[in-house]
Parts: C-alpha cells; structure tokens; sequence
C-alpha cells in the first residue's frame, strides 16, 4: 500500500531520475528455519582486495557471537576458484542482477534534466566498510570488487572504533560513527566531490587498500565532528546512525537539506538522537529521550520515503521520530529482540533478532509487530531489495548455523538459509546499486551474492569488520524510490 505523506511526491518526480548532477562513473537479520531448500546456490569464487586477518569474534555491546563456524542443517554446495584480481567481467562472475539500466543524461528533448526513463539517481556502487580495530573505513568498488581506497576515520584511530557506517541517498557520500572516540566523520566518494584543502590543484587521496593517509591529508575526508552532549563512555558512543534522503529539486536533479541521523547515550538512562547537517557536519538538533531501558547506546538507525527515521533501542522498543517536527514515537517491543533493523519501500521496519529469534516486522501503517515463522537464528544486520527480499546475517549457534537467511517480504515467509564455505561472523548486509546483496564479515572478508542465482563471490578485505547500517546506500534508495 501506498503511504500518502508529505514525499510522495518527491517519490513521483523521480520515477524517471538516471545518473546526473555530479557525474563520475557508473557506479541490517533472520535465518529462514525452513530444513527444505528448492534453489541450490552457485558457486564461490573469490577475490582478493587485502590479507585477511581473522581474530577472534566481536565482544561489541549486547549478545556476543563466537567466530567459530557451524555446520548448517541445510548444507548447500558450493566450489572455491581462485580469482585474485577478478574484474566484473569474469565469466564465473554473477551478471544476472536486477536491470538498472536508462538514460544517464538529461532528455534533450523533454528538457528533463533527469533523464527521462533511468532507473534512479544512484550513480555509484561502492561497498563502505568500517576496520574496526584500526580506526578505519575501506571504499570497495562492487563492480570490479577492487578495494579503491582506505581512510582513518577519527584523529585517534587506536581508540576510534569504527562501526556504523550509511551511504547518502545517490551514493556520493559515506559517514562513518565511532564507539569510542564519539565521533562522527564524512567522505566522498569520488575525486569530483573530494576538496582541495591546500590549494595545489590536486586532490590527496588514497589510491588503493594499502596507502593509509595521516589524518588531516586526505582531501576526500570532509568533516570530523564530536556528538554533544559527550557520551558518558564506550557503551553510551555513538551507534545507530542513517542518512536521511533530504528534499528533491527536479531543477537541478538533485537532493537537497541532506541531514545525518546519530543516536547515543550521555547517562545510563538517557538516550540523545543528533541530527547533523550533510554538508557541514554542525549537529544542528538533539533530541533527548528519557527512561532509556538499555545500557547500550540507540543500536539501529534507518530512514524512510515518509519523513520518519527510526532507531532500536536494542532488545527493548522501536522509535520514530518525524524529520521534519522532530516528534517522537515509542513503540515497546512485545517480545521482539531488536538488534539488526532495516526499512523496506512500503515503509515497514524489518528486524533480525539475536538469541535465536524469528525475523520480525513493523507495519508501520497499523503500528503493529509481526514475526516470520520458522525463521529464528542468532540475527545481526538485515538488508532489504528491490524486490522485496529481506537478507538477513545469521551468527553460529542458531538453527542453521553461519550463514544469511532469505525471508519474502511480501508473503512474510523464510525462503532459504545460504550457507558459504568460509564463515566467521556475519554482521552487515547491504544491496548494491546493481542488486546485488553484500554480507560483511567480522573475519576479513565480504561476500557478494547474486539474489538469482545464488552464486557467491569472496573479497577479502584486511582487518576485522563490526560494521552495520546501509554501506552501500541501497538501502535507503530502495525505501525512498521503491522498484
């Protein structure tokens, strides 16, 4: 159904939006508990962008995983081929991705400056993942799976943290919050939008996965700004962070007023959702929320095609608040263990619960929660597609073990649990501009999986990865412009 609020009509302006504005090149969880699978996957090839080093497992917050693998019930085969330095066009590489193909330029004949008859405004593809233990946020080019750059993400990287990270709605910008050094900190994506601070004439950047430059010389770095008031330590740091998609301007084919979403606690009680603006980085409003029943700051954060962002408070309640009045809504859990959480076109919120919980929804429309049957694992992120397929990362130690449960969205039933030959520990799930579902793990390493035909690809990426929120921008583009 369709939501009648203040952006369905921004929704309609931009049904015909292609590539434009700033040019450059084309470009969070539940185990399906079904034991029956119709589809069996494809095969695993890998590629790789870094040594992967995996450690021991994430000992983040609230309901720790161990890094050990498990065998899954529904043991699915699947073949390894060396692919070092793959490119897209490899033949064992997945090609069968949703269509975004259309018109990348304005229609000289209708005048639109969007293009007429594109498939949205989403003109890059990268995967952005945070390097939790070094302080540090990889730009991983999904189309050539190639890791293009690595960049600190705080002045104290040691003690940085790194964790969520969420992608603006045409993909051209990445912030990233810090648990420990309660920061938040914004990059571009592409040389184009990056800002020449010493007035050479040349943008300084990183080049590839292996040039790390010192904080304050990458020029694609734009803002680095501490949440207010402070957390009152690492638990209270910031967490659940979204960009929110901001107004659209047929003139120019462009979002405007794009504002960041932050939440994080400054007492044990007492929970803070800062909203910064996307250009600036000023934290431009606080929004207090007492009797926080957690000790653990805001975890998930998602936006919405409607007006509204929304974080969990982790196991315990779902809140909305309004982007443009700022109001708050609380919505109690019922049972459900809030933990990975996802918005999908129809702007109902998806949860993947930890502890072996069933994957969860909000209808957002009747205010209710639901539970996906026969769908309980031991959840972190979930991703939603186009389509309406909701992936979800499953931990070791739930029904199926390691792996990533498929759950329709539109039939609210489990599909199928996907197994992959190397699993440690799942976190984060995003979609790619071309369709394409992404699992990032803790280990050192990324999968991406072709949501038709199931086949696997590996790239490994140095350091570990407690990485949630929309890494690639997918997400949000898919709640604001639903296929």
């Amino acid at each position: 159904m369709v939501f009648m609020h203040r952006w369905m009509g921004v929704i309609s302006a931009v049904i015909g939006l292609a590539g434009c504005g700033d040019g450059g090149r084309a470009t969070d969880s539940a185990t399906a508990g079904q034991t029956d699978s119709t589809a069996a996957p494809g095969p695993t090839t890998t590629a790789t962008t870094g040594t992967a080093s995996v450690t021991q497992g994430p000992t983040e917050d609230v309901g720790t995983a161990s890094n050990s693998d498990s065998e899954a019930t529904t043991a699915l085969p699947t073949t390894t081929q060396d692919i070092t330095g793959v490119t897209a066009s490899s033949t064992t590489d997945p090609t069968s991705g949703p269509d975004t193909s259309g018109s990348t330029g304005p229609d000289t004949t209708t005048g639109d400056p969007c293009g007429g008859g594109g498939s949205g405004a989403f003109d890059f593809s990268y995967l952005w993942v945070a390097n939790t233990s070094q302080g540090s946020i990889s730009k991983v080019n999904t189309q050539t799976l190639t890791e293009e750059g690595r960049y600190y993400a705080d002045p104290n990287p040691a003690g940085a943290s790194s964790s969520r990270t969420s992608v603006n709605i045409d993909g051209h910008f990445v912030v990233v919050s810090n648990r420990a050094s309660y920061s938040v900190t914004k990059f571009a994506a592409d040389k184009g939008d990056c800002v020449d601070k010493n007035g050479d004439g040349v943008i300084q950047t990183s080049a590839n996965k292996d040039d790390i430059l010192p904080w304050g010389a990458d020029e694609c770095m734009l803002w680095n700004t501490a949440v207010s008031p402070a957390p009152f330590g690492y638990n209270g740091g910031p967490r659940g962070t979204a960009w929110a998609p901001g107004e659209f301007n047929p003139a120019t084919c462009k979002y405007e007023n794009q504002k960041v979403w932050v939440g994080w606690l400054d007492a044990p009680t007492h929970a803070i959702i800062g909203r910064f603006d996307g250009v600036t980085g000023v934290q431009d409003a606080t929004i207090p929320l007492d009797g926080w029943s957690s000790q653990i700051s805001p975890y998930g954060a998602a936006a919405d095609g409607n007006g509204y962002v929304w974080f969990i408070n982790v196991y315990q309640e779902l809140v909305r608040i309004d982007t443009e009045t700022l109001e708050v809504k609380r919505y109690p859990g019922e049972g459900i263990q809030f933990y990975g959480m996802t918005v999908d076109g129809k702007g109902n919120v998806w949860f993947g619960p930890y502890s072996n919980g069933n994957v969860a929804m909000f209808d957002a429309q009747t205010e209710t929660f639901h539970q996906i049957p026969n769908s309980a694992e031991n959840h972190r992120g979930i991703a939603v597609d186009a389509n309406g397929m909701a992936w979800v990362a499953a931990n070791a130690g739930g029904t199926h073990g390691c792996g990533l449960n498929q759950i329709d969205t539109n039939t609210l039933t489990a599909v199928q649990f996907h197994t992959f030959e190397q699993c440690s520990t799942p976190v984060g799930v995003s979609i790619d501009v071309d369709g394409f579902v992404w699992m990032v793990d803790y280990g050192g390493w990324a999968y991406r999986i072709d949501p038709n035909t199931y086949v696997k690809t590996q790239v490994l990426i140095a350091g570990d990865h407690y990485t949630y929120s929309d890494m690639t921008g997918g997400g949000l583009f898919n709640a604001v412009m639903p296929g």
